[in-house]
């Protein structure tokens, strides 16, 4: 997989602090975002298609910077990067945690339908049906993206033990039980035709995307404020990317 090479490349960018290694890295990176980007066109999701599509762009630009900009910045940010990703790998790769993971979100989120009042039912262990139409859930549907980008992110930062964990309770915990509601609010909606034929995809492609953007917006507010090392390491970034830029 192209997301193991450039963990391995980010890594040795780390640890030798080679600018070449850090371009190869970050462009690694991009790939392995665009790859998924067919997969998206054919499910209809533009959202993703746009945001994994801005992704291999913006990875691109850190590659480059990589190689012209302050060198402190992108190895810090290369070293959150990396943690993030980590978080991640167990579960993407072993496909008996990710089931686990899976399995215990479709239990949660069974009994948050059923103590909502919903008639929810259980297929089998990862899918949930209501009115007889089901709703599946896989790897993307626990939130374990952005948990592990939030968890990297906080973790990573140079700061206090005691700020990095309290900013971790204040993202983690919420995106994982925001996200049991918003898997809630999709199977109900597809259940009682809320959007009419379309419901699911108006529910899960449209409302939930904008709802949890908007969401991760007020959670990473509050993470600065817990940790402005963070959102200084993100200023910084910015203003690498655009000296060299132009």
């Amino acid at each position: 997989m192209l997301i193991v090479v450039s963990s391995i490349l980010m890594l040795s960018f780390i640890i030798f602090r080679r600018r070449f290694l850090g371009f190869l890295a970050w462009i690694f990176t991009g790939f392995s975002f665009l790859q998924n980007v067919p997969n998206f066109i054919s499910a209809q999701d533009f959202f993703n298609t746009t945001l994994f599509s801005m992704a291999f762009v913006f990875f691109c630009i850190l590659a480059y910077t990589s190689l012209k900009g302050d060198l402190d910045v992108m190895l810090e940010t290369t070293r959150f990067s990396l943690l993030s990703i980590t978080f991640y790998f167990p579960f993407a790769l072993y496909k008996p945690l990710g089931d686990t993971l899976i399995s215990i979100v479709t239990d949660q989120t069974f009994e948050i339908g059923r103590l909502l009042g919903f008639e929810f039912e259980r297929l089998n262990w990862n899918e949930i049906i209501l009115n007889d139409r089901g709703v599946r859930i896989i790897l993307a549907c626990t939130g374990i993206e952005s948990i592990s980008l939030f968890a990297g992110a906080c973790l990573g930062v140079k700061a206090e033990i005691s700020r990095k964990l309290k900013a971790t309770l204040i993202s983690v915990p919420t995106i994982y039980i925001l996200n049991l509601f918003r898997n809630v609010f999709v199977i109900a909606s597809c259940g009682y035709h809320w959007f009419g034929e379309n419901s699911f995809y108006v529910a899960h492609n449209v409302i939930s995307k904008l709802l949890a953007l908007i969401s991760l917006i007020i959670i990473t507010i509050l993470v600065f404020r817990e940790l402005p090392e963070l959102e200084m390491l993100i200023v910084n970034l910015k203003d690498e990317v655009k000296r060299v830029v132009r």
